[in-house]
Formats: C-alpha cells, structure tokens, sequence
C-alpha cells in the first residue's frame, strides 16, 4: 500500500500549493496512479457473506399508566371536592393510598407472568425468559427479554404477535417498542468467510483490468481500509452505519421484519505488481 500513501500525500501537497498548478493538473494527479518503472494495479475487493442467524434476542418494552398521572388525577378529584381554605393550601392524597395506588398499578415481576405463560405455552423455554422491571418505580416500566435459538423471521413475528396479544389483555398495559437482535456463534468462520468472499472479488476484478491492458498479474499486496475499526462485529448490534465501497457495512436488524440472518461485509486494498 506503499503507492496509495504516497498518492494521497501528493494530493495534500498539491492541496497546498494549488495556485501553482492548474486544476486541470491537480485533479489529475488526484485521480490518476503515479507512473514509476514498477507498473502496479490496484483495485479494492468487496466481500459479501450471509448466514441464518443461530440466536435471536427480542426486546420488548413494555410500559403501565403513569402513576404520576394517577396521582395527580386523585389529588385533583379531592380538591374539587373540598373547600379550599383561606390558605390555599394544596391538599394530597393521603400517603397511605399513595402507597396502594403504586402497589395496584405499578409493572411488577407476577403483573406480567400471564405475559410468559402465553411464550411458554408457544414453546419458549421460561429459562429463555427475562424480565426486568425499572428501578424507578415511578416510571412503570418493564423490558422483557426472549430468546429464541435458530430463529426464522416467522417465528419471531410470532412471539411479538403473541406477547401484544397477552398484554392486550391486562389493565393499562402495553407494549411500547420492539427490538430484535440476531447473533451467530462462530465468528470466526463468519469473518474468514467474508475475507474469501473479498479476495475473489478483488482477483476477478485485477484479472479483467489485465486482460483489458494486455498484461499478466504479478503477485499481491493486501490491506484493509482504516474504517474497518467500525465495522459491526458477527451480531447485528454495535457499530457505526458507515458506508464502505459496497455499501452499508451490515444488514439493519433492529426491525422485527428483518430476515433471521447476519449479514457481513468486508473490503480489502490489493495492489498487483504486473508484467
């Protein structure tokens, strides 16, 4: 990659002294390979690898009445009934139905447990099961975690059906978002796959340049692009959506709709010495 250091450093000094030369030149220079006694052809090559995704986590958020709400719906009901004093002091609600109020209303472990039985009784594991209630109690807020192992796109459409229709069902309770998360468990073989996939491509596409120019491929230099840093490991969470040459790095998989797979993409540098 010693070649393309070296043109991205000549576009720089050029940048720098562009009032010297023409654009006409500068562009040239920036577009064009440097000619030397050692031919060289670069080309990037682009990987493309998909797989059925070995586990899927879904997310379901799920959220009550605000019990703020409530409380201050009470406290208003009780001033309307009552004479305000002189004062106008502001009358509460007693803390003791406070308390009461929390206790009926708020999201709680045995709440949602007609929400498992209906997973259960469609085949998930109840170990595949997690439900975690807010720490702020106040907040009335819920995420349930399922997993399912070797997962399709109908199964999953299917859980998410069944668990809206459960909680359809309880007072006040909804499911406010879904996110689904699909993982593999070898990556490596994932990752070497895409690498194969990448240096066919970047081959295929040397060989027609060679035989366009009339000239035989030498041997290779290989690198990879500085973003590769970025790229979404072998789950579809984490990353930056960065495009790479061949577009987005990886399939988005946040939405329910999405295929039960992991997508991977991969580009690579290659530089050809040619005779």
């Amino acid at each position: 990659m010693k070649k393309i250091t070296t043109l991205i450093l000549m576009g720089a000094t050029i940048a720098a002294g562009v009032g010297a030369l023409t654009p006409r030149t500068v562009n040239a220079q920036l577009f064009y390979p440097p000619a030397s006694d050692r031919n060289t052809l670069m080309v990037i090559g682009q990987g493309i690898v998909k797989v059925p995704a070995d586990t899927a986590d879904i997310e379901l958020f799920i959220s009550g009445d605000s019990i703020d709400n409530e409380l201050e719906m009470q406290e208003f009901s009780l001033l309307a009934n009552r004479t305000i004093s002189s004062s106008h002091q502001k009358s509460t609600a007693p803390i003791s139905y406070q308390a009461s109020l929390i206790s009926k209303n708020n999201l709680t472990q045995a709440s949602l447990k007609p929400v498992v039985d209906s997973l259960v009784a469609k085949g998930i594991k109840a170990d595949n099961i997690k439900v975690q209630i807010s720490s702020d109690s106040r907040k009335n807020q819920a995420k349930m975690l399922v997993r399912l192992d070797k997962p399709t796109s109908d199964q999953v459409r299917d859980i998410i059906a069944t668990a809206n229709a459960a909680t359809s069902k309880l007072e006040n309770v909804s499911i406010e978002d879904v996110s689904v998360n699909y993982e593999v468990n070898d990556c490596q073989a994932l990752q070497s796959s895409a690498y194969q996939s990448a240096m066919k491509d970047a081959q295929s596409r040397a060989q027609a340049l060679a035989t366009a120019m009339g000239v035989k491929l030498g041997g290779a230099s290989v690198a990879e692009p500085f973003y590769s840093m970025f790229y979404p490991s072998c789950n579809s969470k984490g990353g930056l959506p960065l495009p790479s040459f061949g577009g987005l790095l990886s399939s988005p998989s946040g939405n329910a709709d999405a295929p039960a797979e992991i997508e991977m993409k991969k580009d690579i540098f290659v530089t050809y010495t040619v005779q």
